[in-house]
């Protein structure tokens, strides 16, 4: 099942365009991870410091940096960012080198980011460029800082506004998580009503709407790549017989 592949790993790395997107793409499934042990790392491509309505992007940005840090201090997990601009992050490859870098240094089994189907064009940059880095992290005759690795599940996060052709082909149970990511977004400007999207509720509602299809109290959908992803990432680790493989896993990352 999807869930003991996730939870059963070391490390979870999700990728939002902007912060507060990883939040919600994957909080409750971060905070789950978090209270079984694993790794987890928000990684936020820019700040999304252009959204708010009186302050500058500078003034907002420290702001959403410290919104950032309280949100994760109460999960117990850990963030950084890539500082490119809100409204202006490049779907180039390298944004997806950058990536690629966090991905070969932190080694995480499962990488969550954007579902591809967005009006907003940082969401669009944001999954094409966490694909590529997937293959780029993997290549071992790229040389960069870090050893070449591949993780084990790609998923794409359900975000209301990435819902064009957003399929929901995987559920995951996230109740133990919800309390915690509720308390902690709260932390965002965003969610206290800031805008005139009804953030909180709209996910609260939403996960455990999910819950309700998976027969758990709250869970979040992911989209996850083809069947060709499992069997073909595995072609650029060398294989080991000392090292057991994750059950299911088609992919190397644990070889």
């Amino acid at each position: 099942m999807i869930d003991e592949r996730i939870y059963g790993g070391r490390s979870l790395l999700v990728i939002g365009a902007h912060a507060f997107d990883a939040e919600v793409i994957a909080g409750p499934l971060a905070a789950t991870a978090a209270k079984r042990g694993l790794d987890v790392t928000f990684l936020h491509l820019t700040m999304g410091e252009q959204g708010h309505t009186s302050l500058s992007p500078a003034a907002y940005a420290a702001q959403k940096r410290d919104e950032a840090s309280r949100f994760c201090a109460k999960l117990g997990i850990s963030w950084r960012e890539l500082g490119y601009p809100d409204a202006f992050l490049p779907d180039n490859d390298e944004v997806a080198l950058k990536i690629a870098d966090v991905i070969r240094e932190l080694r995480p089994d499962t990488i969550v980011t954007h579902w591809q189907g967005s009006w907003h064009k940082d969401h669009r940059a944001a999954a094409n460029a966490t694909k590529s880095a997937v293959l780029y992290a993997a290549l071992p005759t790229l040389e960069r800082a870090h050893p070449a690795f591949s993780p084990s599940l790609l998923l794409f996060g359900e975000n209301w506004e990435d819902d064009e052709g957003f399929a929901p082909s995987e559920l995951v149970d996230v109740s133990e998580g919800f309390d915690a990511w509720r308390e902690a977004i709260t932390e965002y400007e965003l969610a206290r009503g800031l805008s005139s999207f009804p953030y909180v509720d709209y996910y609260s509602a939403l996960y455990r709407m999910r819950g309700c299809l998976n027969g758990s109290m709250y869970a979040q959908a992911f989209s996850t790549t083809s069947h060709s992803f499992n069997a073909g990432g595995g072609m650029f680790n060398a294989k080991s017989s000392t090292k057991p493989r994750l059950s299911g896993c088609g992919c190397g990352a644990h070889e």
